[in-house]
């Protein structure tokens, strides 16, 4: 069959079987999204000359098991490589157990064709089918696993050639539709919400369109109104409603201009409102819809997930990021005008500029085009560093509008999330900042309906890269800084006890890291609103040690979480008042004992004190009732531990490495925790103890 001038796609084959089985459905799917297909194949006599052919701009080769055993095929395969150069893509297909490295290694039915292939045509011919099997082998493509239906496979075959075919050229466009496009066949007659959610940037709007232009036409009458929550605030919402139903007719039963939603009645209608922020506009925009006919649908695009919920959307599609490939391939293309860089730095850079836009097609145009006018790598990597440090106007805008509509509360965890707590493990995040007052387990649930933050998988707090130098970018632009990160300011306020403006200081977290210095004694004095302190080294072998020549004077009484790795002297300032303290973390200190006096420790949950060698008691741990977590390993020094009977929430004591703690007597004192459960070893001799549930007798 000889192609048009119109065909796009061209798909080659061998067999009959596989031309009435898979390609046929092949084929179809790719008409019924007006794509047009020209079928190659062996199953005729006659062969297509290479001008017909030239018109088409993307080659599917379907390989089943008899491919390589078709002379046409593997012809018409060289003449399509040949063509790669000039813009033509090819999509290898793995169709009927046959698998991309039986096509590369030309094994099995491949390895018998070629053994026959040898005896028939000359040495040069045969490497030449070779070289182009490997050739295409090596391409992006699909390959039918067991667990796949073979419609599933077909839809994602025209989904990643629509794209190609795509003369806007967005990228993970096809494959976010065909998602779409499942959740609209589970609906039943009656009207349908769907509800697309995701961070600003993430192709929500571009998502929606796209529906919203292939699905119309099978709707009596659609509207589309973009950046709906700006548009509605514009004017009164009858205006808007009377814009978009003068744009009605194209098709369809309806003739003229609709003025109200009551000539809608018994219509099957799609409305798609895009950037929809709070319920009470979406519901007087759409006031008087009730009458529409079974089988209308309704899509709403929001960052905020509870919106969408509010609203009553039956299923809610989360727009994903584009994944690493996808976003090298955006990136490339905005930045060297390139499906992809050209040598491995620039490739280096790309991944670098993806992985921190967490895949954010907006961010990533917005930095492909800032560095587009850099030549080398190193010009890219330090232009690109400038922007983390500083982020545009252009970044910041994305996210001001969902900062501003946080409370409190919200912009509080958001905050200490980002400066101080991003990748770190959910439960601990929550343990520090319930004891600062700031209900976290509702907290962080709307920063995530919000999109601006994700829990993973292992249970951790996750943001994006560039959000996070977003929201500190946010904090710099205040006047007083609350939250400290940045080691060299850090450095001026703890060698200085005049520094003006502490008394605003919330948080610092140093990192030591080739870094030493003498701390003022003085230096918390004034700082009467920190809650967070943490002292570490990310690289323990450049570590360095903050030394203080003096006793500390003092430290705030509002510290929730006291970090302080290698800490230099034998014991807490005096007059530490430790009522509000949740976590302390002084590994590797120089502490002998633990003396807080009379003061509190009953928020107290978690402490380590490992391999601090020179201690030599913890009794106080004894008034500490809701202690969790207790780790001492490697303290030689340490003789013994408190009693644990009060202890009724511990779920982890470590005491391995403590030599000069007997076993018997660290077990004596751990028995009778409650009725519950208690405290076993992991491992025999290892005295590492943690909370198991008691079976019942």
């Amino acid at each position: 069959m000889a192609t048009s001038k119109a065909d796009e796609v061209f798909i080659d084959f061998s067999g009959i079987e596989t031309r009435n089985s898979f390609v046929s459905h092949l084929s179809a799917a790719f008409r019924r999204r007006s794509v047009s297909v020209c079928l190659g194949g062996d199953c005729t006599d006659v062969v297509t000359p290479r001008k017909t052919n030239e018109g088409c701009k993307v080659f599917v080769v379907v390989f089943s098991e008899d491919y390589a055993l078709s002379k046409q095929c593997l012809d018409t395969l060289v003449e399509f490589l040949e063509r790669k150069d000039d813009g033509l893509v090819i999509v290898p297909v793995y169709y009927g157990g046959v698998t991309e490295s039986m096509v590369k290694q030309q094994t099995e039915r491949f390895g018998v064709a070629f053994t026959q292939h040898q005896n028939n045509y000359s040495y040069d011919q045969v490497a030449k089918w070779r070289d182009c099997l490997i050739q295409t082998a090596s391409l992006p493509g699909h390959e039918l696993n067991l667990q796949q239906e073979d419609s599933e496979f077909v839809e994602k075959i025209v989904a990643d050639v629509r794209e190609v075919l795509d003369a806007t050229g967005k990228i993970g466009i096809y494959s976010r539709l065909l998602e779409i496009e499942k959740l609209l066949c589970k609906q039943s007659l009656k009207f349908y919400y769907l509800g697309l959610w995701g961070m600003p940037g993430i192709g929500k709007t571009t998502i929606a369109e796209a529906a919203f232009k292939q699905m119309s036409k099978d709707f009596d009458a659609s509207f589309f109104v973009e950046d709906f929550h700006k548009e509605y605030h514009k004017g009164r919402p009858y205006k808007l409603r009377e814009e978009h139903l003068k744009k009605v007719p194209k098709g369809g039963s309806i003739r003229g201009p609709i003025l109200s939603f009551k000539e809608l009645r018994e219509k099957k209608v799609l409305f798609v409102l895009d950037d929809v922020r709070n319920l009470m506009d979406f519901e007087s925009f759409l006031g008087g819809i009730e009458g529409v006919s079974p089988g209308s649908v309704i899509i709403l695009t929001s960052r905020d997930k509870q919106v969408l919920h509010q609203c009553q959307v039956e299923d809610v599609f989360e727009v994903p990021s584009l994944n690493e490939e996808e976003a090298v391939r955006l990136f490339a293309r905005t930045a060297f005008h390139k499906e992809g860089p050209s040598d491995a730095k620039l490739m280096d850079v790309s991944k670098k500029v993806a992985r921190y836009a967490g895949g954010n097609p907006k961010a990533l145009c917005f930095y492909g085009r800032e560095l587009e006018k850099k030549k080398k790598p190193e010009e890219m990597e330090e232009e690109f560093e400038k922007m983390r440090q500083c982020p545009p106007q252009e970044i910041l805008s994305l996210f001001r509008s969902s900062y501003d509509a946080l409370n409190d509360n919200e912009r509080s965890i958001f905050l200490d999330i980002a400066c101080f707590f991003n990748g770190e493990p959910c439960d601990d995040v929550m343990r520090i900042l319930e004891g600062c007052g700031f209900f976290p387990h509702v907290g962080i649930d709307r920063l995530a309906e919000r999109s601006l933050l994700t829990i993973s998988k292992e249970k951790r707090v996750e943001m994006q890269g560039f959000i996070q130098d977003a929201a500190r970018e946010f904090i710099n632009q205040t006047s007083r800084r609350r939250r400290h990160w940045e080691p060299s300011r850090i450095r001026l306020l703890l060698e200085n006890d005049k520094s003006k403006g502490n008394e605003v200081i919330e948080g610092i977290f140093l990192d030591t890291t080739k870094l030493t210095f003498d701390v003022n004694p003085m230096a918390f004095e004034n700082m009467y609103n920190l809650r967070l302190l943490k002292i570490y080294s990310t690289h323990s072998e450049t570590a360095q040690e903050l030394r203080l020549t003096k006793e500390l004077r003092s430290l705030p009484y509002e510290l929730r979480l006291l970090h302080w790795e290698k800490y230099p002297l034998q014991s807490l300032p005096q007059d530490f008042d430790t009522r509000h303290l949740v976590e302390l973390n002084m590994p590797y200190s120089q502490l002998q004992s633990l003396c807080v006096g009379t003061k509190s420790l009953a928020k107290l949950k978690m402490i380590n004190l490992s391999h601090s060698q020179k201690l030599l008691e913890v009794d106080e741990l004894a008034k500490a009732c809701n202690l969790e977590k207790i780790d001492l390993q490697g303290c030689t020094s340490l003789k013994s531990i408190p009693h644990t009977d009060r202890l009724k929430n511990l779920q982890f004591l470590n005491l391995s490495g403590c030599t000069s703690i007997k076993r018997t007597e660290a077990i004596k004192k751990i028995k009778g925790m409650n009725q519950e459960g208690c405290l076993r070893e992991t491992t025999f001799e290892s005295m590492v103890f943690e909370y198991y549930v008691k079976e019942s007798s």
